[in-house]
């Protein structure tokens, strides 16, 4: 007699245990298969952040309520980013004290659609990245587009608030 066969589960309901047991495995490792398959399928831009029509006032507002102020806004009628539906520039600094000071520019433009959004998030990178003077996230329905200044305190600020609330 074997070792197998002599194995007190085996020789209990004819391997009974045994089934169960590669079963009970092949379960679990398709669960990892799972888990694996969505996480990469999750890979996409946030989708976290203001949604709709009032994002653009949500990232205002999520800014102020980080400490930073808003020295100046200027909503643009006719947006730069061709699919977009709204955008607006901010010129946002530490406090209000330091608004002629150490400022960051935040270019913000909405979409209806992430695809859209991810589109020009890439595209916009692709322009910011020799310069290394901005920054290009998604927030939400927003492509925000940071320019700092001077010791860029703001910028960096404004992206740490950014990455906090979910941006990407």
């Amino acid at each position: 007699m074997s070792v197998i066969e002599a194995h007190p589960r085996r020789t209990r309901g004819g391997g009974f245990g045994d089934v169960v047991l590669v079963v009970v495995l092949v379960l679990m490792a398709l669960a990892v298969v799972l888990v694996v398959v969505v996480i990469a399928a999750g890979g996409d831009r946030s989708r976290q952040g203001p949604r709709g029509p009032g994002a653009l006032d949500a990232l205002e507002a999520d800014i102020t309520a980080s400490g930073l102020a808003v020295c100046s806004r200027t909503d643009v009628p006719d947006p730069r980013a061709t699919d977009a539906v709204a955008a607006r520039t901010l010129v946002v600094a530490t406090s209000p004290g330091a608004c002629g000071g150490d400022t960051a520019l935040v270019q913000a433009d909405a979409f209806g659609d992430d695809t859209d959004r991810d589109a020009a998030a890439r595209s916009l990178e692709g322009q910011a990245r020799p310069r290394g003077a901005a920054s290009v996230r998604t927030y939400g329905d927003l492509v925000v587009v940071t320019r700092g200044g001077g010791d860029d305190a703001a910028a960096d600020r404004l992206e740490a608030a950014l990455l906090a609330k979910g941006a990407r």
